[in-house]
């Protein structure tokens, strides 16, 4: 997967394919689960917080015949107490839900084995603007996290005029139903991160950029006509001038991949 997304990987050689996965924050398992399908070879240990999440998650892995994986319940920030090492590790959509993202992020980085690769997923702050527009009009308004305040919130976005900021959240595919939109807007812990922010904390962590996971190939497109000569497009300045140009372009979340040197 690493040397597919990012050919200069191979330099020096190709990498060995990873042993142990370590799964961070993975809920009721389907990631944890296409990890372990995806790296068949591997062992793949899956922690989360939610006994509940845990235990579908097992249920689902036996039912699936999926016996490379096993499920812990653990917080990140106590993770670093555990005597292992992991040549991958994921945590997509968990860490801008923690009071201190970075010292999540500085615990896993340091449960990496030399050479791993790590793959995180952070919320955008200018991929979510008329998001966190949407979330402050919530709060300022005070509508509550139950089914009737969710419905309320909705309402009262749908009626603002089209222009307004606020009112693009509704074409959010989680504003449509009640589960999504109150993770979407009613979150009680989120961060969202900017591209020098997440650029400091992988120079703070001794981590190596190695490059996005890109499900719009306009971003690509945008990178090449900017850069024309840079072929590894693994320069988060660089990609900060994209983001700028294109705020649209990280709307969901940055999806990218760092090693441990």
């Amino acid at each position: 997967m690493v040397t597919s997304l990012f050919p200069s990987v191979k330099a020096g050689g190709l990498p060995p394919p990873p042993h142990r996965i370590l799964v961070a924050g993975c809920g009721t398992g389907r990631h944890a689960l296409n990890v372990a399908f995806r790296y068949a070879d591997a062992t793949v240990v899956a922690v989360d917080l939610s006994r509940a999440a845990l235990a579908y998650g097992m249920r689902r892995a036996r039912e699936l015949g999926a016996d490379n994986i096993s499920f812990r319940q653990a917080d990140i920030l106590n993770l670093g107490a555990i005597d292992e090492r992991f040549d991958l590790i994921e945590a997509s959509g968990v860490l801008h839900h923690m009071a201190d993202p970075i010292a999540g992020w500085r615990v896993l980085a340091g449960l990496l084995a030399p050479g791993g690769f790590i793959k995180l997923g952070l919320y955008s702050r200018l991929g979510r603007q008329s998001i966190e527009a949407a979330r402050r009009f919530v709060a300022e308004r005070g509508f509550p996290a139950t089914p009737e305040g969710i419905r309320a919130a909705r309402q009262a976005i749908r009626a603002l005029a089209a222009d307004d900021p606020v009112r693009k959240v509704a074409d959010e595919l989680d504003f449509a139903s009640i589960s999504g939109c109150r993770d979407l807007l009613f979150h009680v812990q989120e961060r969202a991160f900017t591209l020098p922010e997440i650029a400091t904390a992988i120079d703070a962590l001794g981590l190596r950029f190695l490059g996005f996971e890109l499900m719009d190939d306009g971003a690509r497109a945008a990178y090449a006509k900017l850069f024309p000569d840079d072929r590894e497009r693994n320069d988060l300045g660089r990609w900060r001038q994209v983001e700028e140009s294109r705020p649209a372009t990280f709307r969901t979340m940055y999806q990218f991949w760092c090693r441990n040197p």
